[in-house]
């Protein structure tokens, strides 16, 4: 039989934090979420920077950060990416948890938090862009595009094409996601924007709502970078 040691303070912890968030709780809009398809296992509605409110009150822990994670709620899970050491987050657990996601806040929350911080980040935006699984992929180009400042040449190279091959897709979040992740590449230098524009031109007479979408956001932000 197989016993799990609990930490007495990780799990005061545990019980003072999710107690917290039911104080916090927002009905509406969790009501809200509900009705636009945002579907969480667990969701108490509370509010982005009341997260983090709470968060600043403990100290990051790696067993405080997994425990948080575990509990499936979407507040924990958010949490949980404030509070994970980056020195203990390993790059097989940042796959595993790339493939556990489902829903595109905690994605998001994740890139800005926890993955665009990792010493190991860019290596795992390449890995993530060549998945076959479709929020891997999402997390990859979104990442890219937090860290696309310190990304070598040829991996930028690498999942510009991984976005152009995936960019017929018909799934929103990912054409949206290559969609950012291309337009902020064309920060990078003069060198790149060009050769995204000229890549982009090619989409603009598709029928492809995913390369019509892609293609108008990054002229978009070509023009917007012309005007500075």
């Amino acid at each position: 039989m197989n016993y799990t040691l609990v930490n007495p303070d990780i799990e005061a912890q545990l019980t003072e934090i999710k107690l917290k968030i039911r104080l916090s709780m927002n009905g509406i809009v969790s009501d809200q979420m509900i009705r636009n398809g945002i579907i969480y296992k667990n969701n108490f509605g509370v509010s982005i920077p009341r997260i983090k409110e709470i968060a600043s009150l403990y100290t990051p822990n790696h067993m405080l950060a997994l425990q948080l994670w575990n509990l499936q709620i979407r507040e924990t899970m958010i949490m949980s990416t404030l509070l994970e050491p980056v020195g203990e987050f390993t790059i097989e657990l940042a796959r595993n948890r790339a493939g556990s996601f489902n829903q595109i806040e905690i994605v998001e929350q994740a890139c800005m938090n926890l993955f665009c911080k990792l010493p190991f980040a860019s290596v795992l935006c390449i890995e993530l862009v060549q998945s076959d699984d479709l929020w891997s992929q999402i997390t990859g180009f979104l990442l890219a595009a937090r860290i696309y400042e310190s990304i070598h040449h040829n991996d930028l190279l690498a999942i510009l094409l991984r976005g152009f091959i995936l960019s017929a897709t018909s799934d929103f979040h990912l054409y949206k996601a290559i969609a950012v992740c291309l337009s902020r590449f064309c920060r990078k230098d003069k060198e790149t924007a060009a050769y995204i524009l000229e890549e982009i031109m090619a989409l603009s007479s598709s029928t492809s709502t995913g390369q019509l979408y892609i293609s108008k956001e990054v002229k978009q932000e070509i023009l917007f970078l012309n005007n500075l």
